[in-house]
């Protein structure tokens, strides 16, 4: 999840520099739904859609920003940048960026006419890594970026895994950053919203009931509650108290509880 807190502050000086240049019944009994449990696998998948595409989302801001600033961007010399009125186009080939992911394929930016702190992405056969992104993302910022920060993001994206595998996500979030600025362990991030993913021929529909909460400290979700329905099996994930650990609870139909580990 720290990734989030990186694309937050890059995204903080983007869109700022951004603003000058572009003005069935709950009753009913089904065996198949009773018989089903839910994973820590499936429970990390369906988090870390927003690692993977925050990836995505870094090297946006850092060509951006390098553009506009005259700096020299960590990708120079293998992308080519296309400006137009209404946005931008970067196009890469097999450009090595942070942590030496290799990245080829294209990212548009369009920015939403008369909403200034409002863009999207489109991502064309954007591979990072072993990941490769399509689909869309829609951003509306808000905040004065000095104590926080608000994404409201729409996506309606594919990621592709090293395996072939192909995890889809469709729906609605809000990513609040609060900063500290001299201290970023005391930085935090909340997530809220409702969201589908599908995975592993899996349909995984979610609905944060009460907002997840993680600190700049942490690499876990530490306190909210998320209500997972995996095909049809209703489950709420609780994530805690706000303690920095990798545990999570689950709560079935039945009252059943069981702990899940968040590590890798």
């Amino acid at each position: 999840m720290q990734t989030l807190f990186k694309s937050a502050t890059k995204f903080l000086l983007f869109s700022g520099l951004a603003l000058v240049v572009f003005s069935c019944s709950e009753d009913d009994y089904n065996p198949q739904v009773e018989d089903q449990q839910v994973s820590s696998t499936e429970v990390k998948t369906i988090l870390n859609t927003d690692d993977i595409s925050g990836a995505a989302d870094n090297i946006i801001a850092d060509v951006f920003n390098s553009g506009i600033s005259g700096k020299s961007s960590r990708l120079e010399d293998c992308h080519v940048t296309e400006f137009t009125d209404t946005g931008f186009t970067v196009t890469f080939d097999n450009c090595s960026y942070e942590g030496g992911e290799m990245i080829t394929g294209s990212i548009s930016i369009a920015y939403t006419e008369g909403q200034e702190n409002s863009f999207s992405a489109t991502y064309t056969d954007l591979m990072v890594g072993d990941y490769e992104i399509n689909g869309t993302r829609g951003f509306i910022i808000s905040g004065d970026g000095q104590s926080g920060l608000s994404f409201s993001v729409t996506s309606d994206m594919s990621i592709k895994l090293k395996d072939g595998s192909i995890i889809e996500e469709t729906g609605s979030k809000t990513l609040g950053f609060v900063f500290d600025f001299n201290n970023l362990e005391n930085s935090g991030l909340t997530i809220a919203g409702d969201w589908t993913v599908k995975a592993d021929g899996n349909t995984y529909v979610v609905n944060i009931t009460t907002a997840l909460e993680i600190t700049g400290a942490c690499d876990y979700v530490g306190k909210g509650i998320m209500q997972l329905n995996k095909n049809g099996l209703k489950v709420d994930v609780d994530f805690g108290d706000g303690t920095c650990d990798d545990i999570a609870t689950l709560t079935y139909p039945d009252g059943t509880d069981e702990e899940i580990s968040l590590k890798d």
